[in-house]
């Protein structure tokens, strides 16, 4: 780590998930027992980064691994209050199902410890694509409460969604960007249902006779389904995850997304942007420097725009500060 640098460092605090959802190899890989770390050997880790990155004068992010950072909720909350309480905020990003976001009083612990991001994987807007797979206690109903709930708190979500599930027919994009824009601003991001080995989805197909080729991952590409889905063609499906990626990243869509933060100070509108423009190039590629100048310069119009709201005085650039103090009605 040098002067001037950002570095995002992966930290794990727990290893497992028992929800064994269909598509999921964690389960299968792992088991269904979780296994967590002590929380003084988490905070430990974060203060030693903390440290470091400040003798060094860079800037650093943490991404928990965690298959499920918030699991045992009482669990979650006790490490949270220990990494506020010893001073050992760090911005970081973590994955956490919806269900588990109900808990108000985890999501105010989620703010205080210094969560920025929360990776959720939502897959589907529809109960029945999620019933099939395994994943019933994901509620589409509860989507925009909870993104809601982390939004009041300058916690924002990358959205993960599943297109090619045996319930989705042609359209399921447009649908799925319909609730997205009723949301708070996030990185929405598409894939399609990929059957892994040694998955319940796989062994499923597999009987079926529905894998294309049976060992897809021998010649893996991405963005390309290795099984027919039912109500739609493979270039159908395929076609719904372009409609996904180029509707959420085009340059109207990130003005829109930067715009939709006019009530907040600057930097989290420069985040915002910067986050989508590097989010884009999971899909687009964009790691040349002529890819890298094309997009800024499709972009320009947002871009002047920040520039002029930061000379010009509006609200303030910086994003606050994470907090260091334990919010008092969550100490117990």
């Amino acid at each position: 780590m040098h002067g001037g640098t950002f570095r995002i460092i992966p930290v794990e605090s727990g290893r497992g998930c028992p929800y064994g959802c269909e598509f999921c190899t964690v389960t299968g890989f792992f088991g269904d027992s979780i296994r967590f770390r002590t929380n003084e050997s988490v905070v430990n880790e974060l203060l030693l980064l903390k440290a470091r990155a400040k003798e060094e004068g860079g800037q650093i992010a943490v991404f928990f691994i965690d298959d499920n950072f918030a699991i045992n909720v009482k669990r979650t909350k006790s490490l949270l209050r220990d990494i506020i309480a010893a001073n050992a905020q760090v911005h970081w990003v973590a994955q956490i199902s919806a269900n588990l976001l109900r808990d108000e009083e985890l999501v105010d612990l989620i703010a205080a410890a210094g969560g920025k991001w929360i990776f959720i994987g939502m897959e589907s807007i529809d109960p029945a694509n999620l019933a099939d797979v395994k994943k019933g206690f994901n509620k589409p109903g509860e989507y925009s409460v909870v993104l809601d709930r982390l939004a009041q708190r300058n916690v924002y979500a990358i959205t993960s969604f599943i297109f090619g599930m045996d319930n989705d027919t042609t359209g399921v994009a447009e649908r799925t960007l319909k609730e997205i824009r009723s949301w708070p601003p996030g990185l929405p991001i598409f894939g399609l249902m990929t059957p892994l080995p040694a998955t319940p989805l796989y062994k499923r197909l597999e009987a079926a006779g529905r894998l294309t080729p049976p060992k897809h991952w021998q010649e893996f590409i991405p963005f390309a389904m290795a099984h027919t889905p039912l109500k739609m063609s493979i270039d159908e499906a395929h076609s719904e995850v372009r409609i996904g990626w180029a509707s959420s990243y085009s340059p109207e869509a990130i003005e829109k997304a930067v715009d939709s933060l006019n009530h907040k100070p600057l930097g989290y509108r420069i985040n915002i942007f910067i986050a989508r423009l590097c989010f884009r190039g999971i899909y687009f590629p964009q790691m040349g420097r002529f890819a890298w100048v094309k997009t800024i310069l499709e972009n320009r119009r947002t871009i002047f725009k920040l520039i002029r709201l930061g000379f010009g005085g509006g609200l303030h650039a910086t994003v606050p500060p994470v907090a260091t103090q334990p919010v008092s009605e969550q100490q117990h």
